[in-house]
């Protein structure tokens, strides 16, 4: 097995950024993704340009949890925000999204913004994923589509499609294939993807590594100190890196897919 441990949310704010950069330093991650217009994207961006060895890819973000706010001009990109001028909440795009009703090419507009603010600070993006998984809607993969190409960028993150439960409720669970290979079609991407997040799956690094996928799996994490579910997926990536490496597993980066 080949594995990419991937921090997202890197920038999010202070907490992350830190915790982020441990797991970094110790050898539990291989890649992580920025975001672009974050408290702390600049501290993500300093720390990535002395890395070069790491991949670092863009966690693409048209949704709002706290503070998320477009790179382009809220004027341009009127379907994706609310009136302060931030985004959206995650459920209302995602509704948009599947009625069609969020016009492509305002996604075009306010993902070209978002690469252009990390590629114009000297770094090399290998890879995007996006906050909520939003990229693998149709409306967002037209746009990385018409995107992508311009900057080079060829790798993309998968649909998740492994569970160590069944989460009978989750659109993902039962569309996921589908959405999958609308992506696969387009882009180079891992051959699986787990996030325990999307799941609220607990004690999952034993059981992801007992599973001996054949090929690449990427797996997703947040981490951080001040939050307990962030602690909790900081110290399960820590114990997965140390299983895979006892196991003879491959640990890669974004750059070798």
């Amino acid at each position: 097995m080949r594995l990419i441990i991937n921090a997202d949310d890197f920038g999010y704010d202070a907490d992350t950024v830190a915790a982020t950069i441990a797991r970094l330093e110790d050898g539990t991650l291989t890649s992580a993704t920025i975001m672009a217009r974050m408290p702390e994207t600049k501290a993500a961006i300093d720390y990535a340009r002395k890395r070069p060895d790491i991949s670092f890819g863009v966690h693409l973000t048209y949704v709002c949890d706290t503070v998320e706010a477009p790179v382009c001009p809220a004027s341009e990109v009127p379907a994706l925000v609310r009136p302060d001028g931030r985004f959206l909440t995650s459920n209302t795009v995602r509704m948009l999204a599947v009625r069609g009703q969020i016009p492509v090419s305002q996604i075009i507009c306010e993902t070209q913004a978002q690469l252009s603010l990390i590629r114009d600070h000297g770094l090399v993006v290998s890879h995007v994923d996006s906050h909520g998984h939003l990229h693998k809607f149709r409306p967002f993969r037209a746009a990385l589509e018409e995107v992508l190409p311009r900057f080079g960028i060829r790798r993309v993150r998968a649909v998740q499609n492994i569970y160590l439960r069944r989460p009978w409720t989750s659109p993902t669970y039962w569309l996921g294939a589908l959405w999958g290979a609308g992506l696969r079609r387009r882009f180079a991407t891992t051959d699986y993807f787990f996030m325990s997040a999307s799941a609220g799956d607990a004690n999952w690094s034993h059981s992801l590594i007992d599973r001996q996928l054949p090929g690449v799996v990427e797996v997703g994490v947040h981490p951080g100190l001040r939050e307990e579910w962030r602690r909790n997926e900081s110290m399960a990536a820590a114990e997965l890196a140390a299983l895979a490496r006892a196991r003879g597993h491959e640990l890669i980066t974004w750059h070798a897919v």
